[in-house]
């Protein structure tokens, strides 16, 4: 462990999924270098969720360079780990002649860097976190650090009980739910990041699903997203219990919603990976393409609480399953302790 203040520039400045992959290796660092002050340089779409995150220091929001170079010239970083890395910021980070620049060996940006590992992530060997965790490592090693401490198991978001228990009551009036039936959210949209499950395959698992228990169903989804969630609301049988949550443009009025859940079922997306941070049960469904695999993009919560399906045909829209086989497969996966 390094006693001494490393001022440290983080760069992930594309989706809400991508930040949340980070967070295991943000957790590391803080555990590793208690005294570190980190500076997220984050797109303005995931500023909040950065903003309250408990690894992060401060939070920069990515603008042009120009402004950010003026901006982060003050902060006298001694090292950058950029995440994702473009030519655009591996410039920025070199003209601020940060001593330690870390990013993956890739593309022409990699030349902006002088520590540099390759990684090749589109062949998907291991998980999107445990890539970022590697580059972490990479710091400790130009730090010169030794008696290194693990790094940490989910969850990487954290309320307190009481806080999520008196959310849960506030849903189950609002929404009419049982509250003796787990709650189970539904995220039929996937935010343009790859192809998702169809509406019809969704609706099957909800009227799969009913014939095992009376659950809660709860349709979340962003505002952009309202329309496909009142579609699927009326393609379910009408004996299914089912709601539409009311979206909201803020992510952690997101964080908050699916705090109070059991089960999170979604396709490769932002909001699935907020449940695996909160370490919810989570159901993902993933593309066939090598760089989409559910290896490299699952979520974070522990093993226990993830399952994840593949892509079965050749829909270019829609992820395919076998639903009979699946829903079996999914109720098992919600009554296990």
């Amino acid at each position: 462990m390094l006693e001494r203040t490393v001022k440290l520039l983080i760069v992930r400045n594309d989706k809400i999924g991508d930040f949340i992959l980070i967070l295991p290796a943000l957790s590391w660092i803080k555990k590793n270098l208690p005294n570190s002050k980190v500076v997220c340089l984050v797109s303005k779409e995931i500023h909040e969720l950065a903003e309250n995150c408990q690894f992060v220091d401060e939070v920069v929001d990515d603008t042009k360079i120009k402004n950010l170079k003026n901006l982060l010239a003050g902060y006298k970083f001694d090292a950058s780990i950029s995440f994702f890395s473009t030519f655009r910021i591996g410039y920025l980070l070199k003209k601020l002649d940060i001593p330690i620049r870390i990013a993956p060996k890739t593309k022409l940006a990699q030349f902006f860097y002088n520590y540099k590992l390759k990684q090749k992530r589109s062949k998907s060997l291991k998980p999107e976190y445990e890539y970022n965790i590697d580059l972490v490592n990479v710091l400790f090693e130009a730090l010169n650090m030794d008696d290194i401490k693990d790094v940490d198991g989910a969850p990487y978001m954290t309320f307190n009980p009481e806080t999520i228990q008196k959310r849960k009551l506030t849903f189950i009036q609002e929404y009419n739910l049982d509250v003796n039936k787990k709650i189970i959210f539904l995220h039929p949209g996937t935010g343009g990041s790859s192809k998702g499950l169809s509406i019809e395959s969704f609706s099957k698992i909800c009227n799969g699903l009913r014939s095992f228990d009376d659950y809660n169903f709860l349709i979340h989804c962003s505002e952009s997203e309202e329309d496909l969630a009142r579609e699927l609301k009326m393609t379910v049988d009408k004996n299914v219990r089912i709601r539409v949550i009311e979206p909201k443009p803020s992510i952690l009025n997101m964080v908050n919603n699916i705090s109070v859940c059991d089960i999170f079922i979604a396709g490769s997306t932002g909001p699935l990976h907020i449940a695996g941070a909160l370490n919810k049960k989570t159901i993902g469904f993933y593309p066939r393409k090598t760089s989409s695999t559910s290896l490299r993009w699952q979520s974070i919560n522990s093993f226990d609480n993830r399952m994840a399906f593949s892509d079965i045909g050749k829909d270019k829209k829609n992820i395919s399953i076998e639903n009979k086989k699946i829903i079996l497969e999914i109720q098992k996966f919600i009554t296990s302790v």
